[in-house]
């Protein structure tokens, strides 16, 4: 028979020297190199155990001096032997009892009646490869254990008939705010947050197969996941099982979502916006023309890619347009003054445009031009314009003070006539309302404050009133203020257009009319009542006198009387002719 090389250390654990040198003689016949070692009772091998486990295997006799618990025998032995295989001779034929101690750990069980020498070193061998098998197999498990808690990505095992959680790595009790002993208690269905009946057809046809999904999963503070699932079938301590992977994409869905929402700004400005985008190459031709051309110019794109900028740009304004091109390079943005371009029906629409040097850039290699479209603004500005110069025409014709008052901004603006009507000077003149208003005369400024409600609270257009203002030397100055009110998009005033005329000379010929009437009305009353006083005496007098002359005792009297109310209406007639003197 050939013997097997290499060096092989036993220890033999037998009370009887007949059996020991049995067996000392079957392990010679197949083996070269051997070292055997005999301990006679538990005591000893005890204490050789204890001592070194350096040995490739341990054969052990159940019959032993010191010990007759045969369980606790093989239960020690196993401990003290540090994982070395131990392999069982005894004299009991009993297959049951040999099974029980496999049970317990036992590499081999052996009959004494059994063995030879091919047997018994088979046996070692075959329970030597075992060891071999299950150490690289422990190692194997603790590496994928390793991976397993160790892993970044949440990863769990669960029965793959309740699917009940077996296992979780640390990553998922992170994830998921639940403890390990939380999640023991649970099933992979108290995560789910829809999609129920989905998930578990999944399941059920992939019970023996690979599959992944996407699911919608709850945290223990309910805050929603999105997990990208990867699960495997496995068997888990003798359980069928699947280890599963769960990939949080969470935040990858929401920067989808943020990159979406950003592609349609990005369309929203450059395709569909008011303004158009172009590229533009170091010739000045066009490398891109935004899609809103279409709607500002009303021509494709292509139609325009690849012509020259100039092309399109009114030739009395090339000239300016290229003044401002000689800055390129010098400043890595700047407006262009407006000017003239050509649309798709080749009429000229007003354009500003800024544009920015990203030759360097080499997702560009251009000039980036933002273009925009304001026809409409410069046709207002030249209407404004033209109407200012009515506004300053009618403004040097008349005589009037025209006035433009901005609510919001409390804020007068004057023609130059305030400096003629009122005297003051650009230092003294103020915009805003108090100070017009402290200059109104005290006796008005109540009726004028009054009459101003009506623009405010009862939404009057118009108001026309009379009031004295201040002038620059301290005297006052009767003017006739009618003023237009101008609205905002809500109604409310925004603007009050005045034109205020100085009618100081006017108000003091109707004053002096208005005093020579309450003479003449003075003078009508005299009249009617003082001089007719003194006339009726005399009258009746000279009536008494003529009448009853020869029958009259007091005459002389009479004559005094007479005299008397003659005397009193040449001092009333005297006073009518002094008030129809007095100047007007």
């Amino acid at each position: 028979m050939t013997k097997n090389s290499g060096e092989l250390k036993i220890l033999v654990i037998e009370d009887n020297p007949g059996d020991f040198m049995l067996i000392e003689d079957y392990l010679s016949e197949e083996h070269h190199a051997l070292e055997i070692q005999r301990a006679e009772n538990f005591k000893i091998a005890k204490t050789i155990l204890q001592k070194t486990s350096d040995f490739d295997t341990v054969l052990l006799d159940l019959s032993l001096p010191d010990i007759n618990n045969t369980e606790l025998l093989v239960k020690d032995i196993l401990a003290f032997s540090n994982g070395t295989p131990v392999v069982v001779l005894t004299g009991y034929t009993n297959k049951d009892y040999g099974v029980k101690t496999l049970s317990w750990g036992v590499s081999d069980y052996l009959l004494k009646d059994e063995i030879n020498a091919s047997i018994l070193s088979k046996s070692i061998h075959y329970s030597m490869e075992r060891r071999k098998v299950q150490h690289q197999l422990y190692e194997s498990e603790e590496k994928y254990r390793t991976l397993f808690d160790s892993s970044p990505l949440p990863m769990w095992v669960l029965d793959r008939n309740t699917l009940e959680f077996l296992s979780v790595n640390q990553a998922a009790i992170n994830l998921y705010e639940y403890t390990r002993e939380e999640f023991m208690q649970m099933s992979v269905r108290d995560l789910w947050a829809d999609d129920q009946a989905r998930i578990e057809e999944t399941v059920e046809e992939n019970f023996h197969d690979f599959f992944t999904l996407k699911v919608k999963h709850y945290t223990k503070s309910k805050n929603l996941l999105y997990i990208d699932v990867q699960s495997n079938p496995i068997l888990f301590g003798g359980r069928e099982a699947r280890v599963t992977q769960a990939h949080n994409i969470t935040e990858k869905l929401k920067a989808e979502e943020k990159l979406r929402h950003s592609q349609e700004r990005f369309k929203a400005l450059v395709q569909d916006g008011s303004d158009l985008i172009s590229i533009i190459d170091q010739n000045f031709h066009y490398a891109y023309v935004s899609p809103s051309v279409k709607n500002i110019l009303g021509v494709d794109p292509e139609k325009i890619e690849g012509r020259n900028v100039f092309d399109f740009i009114h030739r009395e304004d090339r000239e300016k347009i290229e003044g401002k091109i000689q800055y390129l390079g010098s400043r890595k943005s700047y407006q262009l003054p407006s000017y003239r371009y050509k649309d798709g029906k080749g009429e000229w629409r007003w354009f500003e445009t800024i544009i920015s040097d990203l030759r360097d850039d080499p997702a560009v290699k251009g000039l980036i031009a933002n273009s925009r479209d304001i026809t409409k603004a410069k046709v207002q500005e030249q209407q404004l314009r033209e109407s200012l110069e009515r506004y300053d025409i009618v403004a040097k014709a008349t005589s009037d003070l025209i006035t433009d008052f901005d609510v919001e901004k409390n804020e007068f603006q004057y023609s130059n006539a305030i400096y003629d009507i009122f005297g003051y000077s650009q230092e003294e003149l103020e915009t805003s309302k108090e100070w017009w208003q402290d200059r109104i005369h005290p006796e008005d400024k109540p009726r004028v404050i009054e009459a101003a409600k009506g623009i405010y609270e009862r939404g009057q257009k118009i108001l026309g009133i009379e009031y004295r203002f201040k002038c620059a030397n301290g005297e006052y100055k009767y003017i006739l203020d009618r003023s237009y009110v101008i609205t905002d998009a809500t109604g409310k005033p925004s603007r009050i257009i005045g034109s205020m005329q100085d009618i100081t000379e006017r108000r003091k010929y109707i004053n002096a009319i208005e005093r020579s009437n309450e003479r003449l009305r003075e003078i009508a009353w005299t009249q009617s009542h003082v001089v007719r006083a003194p006339l009726a005496r005399i009258m009746g007098l000279i009536e008494l006198l003529k009448n009853q002359r020869n029958n009259l005792d007091n005459i002389e009297e009479i004559i005094d009387n007479i005299l008397n109310s003659s005397e009193e209406l040449d001092k009333v007639i005297r006073k009518i002719t002094i008030k129809t003197e007095e100047e007007f």
